[in-house]
């Protein structure tokens, strides 16, 4: 499944993404912000798909004129709690600074509250890591307290997402338009079709039109 919001496609990690992420992930620009530094094999990555939960963990290639820049994802989803965890990586050191990675974060966190209905986020980040604590606070995410050093939990709930982002949103909308585009359903599993069912009820933010 791919979806289409400003200037940017969301597609659904597949197993022949696979040796691409890896690589991207392997890089040392990007695992010097990780947790788990060391280099993944392939015969790791594809184990890690393979008992990946796909019910509650939504991974997607981030696209632009369709090409592959990074990976962005909702993971580890509690439906009960309506709770689940964001995340994202740059794998094209070119678009590091471009304004790409932002739209696709924006276009994910709105996917998470307005179509998954969940009612919070929360986003590991490295303490230290000042670009990525000002641009997650930006987003509306403040640190959760009482975090011993090291890697900490910032949270957003979605009435502080969208106060903190309505400006960035509107500008965005302005920019690229307010219609999602949506293609290549056929195949949808339980959590693509929470996706689908969100799009549809929800007209006003995502003006959905399915291809």
């Amino acid at each position: 499944m791919r979806l289409s919001r400003y200037g940017i496609v969301l597609e659904l990690l597949a197993e022949d993404h696979l040796e691409m992420v890896r690589l991207w992930r392997n890089q040392e620009f990007v695992r010097c912000n990780m947790q788990y530094k060391e280099l993944i094999s392939r015969e790791q990555q594809e184990s890690w798909f393979s008992a990946l939960d796909k019910e509650c963990n939504l991974y997607w290639i981030i696209r632009t004129h369709d090409y592959p820049i990074g990976l962005i994802h909702i993971k580890n989803i509690d439906w009960d709690l309506k709770i689940g965890e964001a995340g994202v990586f740059v794998g094209e050191p070119s678009y590091l600074e471009m304004p790409q990675p932002m739209l696709a974060i924006l276009f994910m966190m709105e996917l998470g509250f307005f179509s998954l209905n969940l009612k919070q986020l929360k986003a590991k980040i490295r303490s230290g890591n000042t670009p990525a604590i000002d641009f997650n606070q930006k987003l509306g995410y403040s640190l959760i307290p009482n975090q011993p050093e090291g890697f900490q939990y910032y949270r957003v709930a979605k009435s502080e997402f969208q106060s903190a982002t309505a400006k960035l949103r509107a500008q965005s909308k302005h920019m690229f338009g307010d219609q999602t585009l949506v293609e290549k359903v056929s195949d949808l599993g339980e959590l693509s079709n929470k996706l689908i069912k969100g799009l549809t009820k929800q007209d006003a933010e995502f003006n959905p039109k399915f291809v």
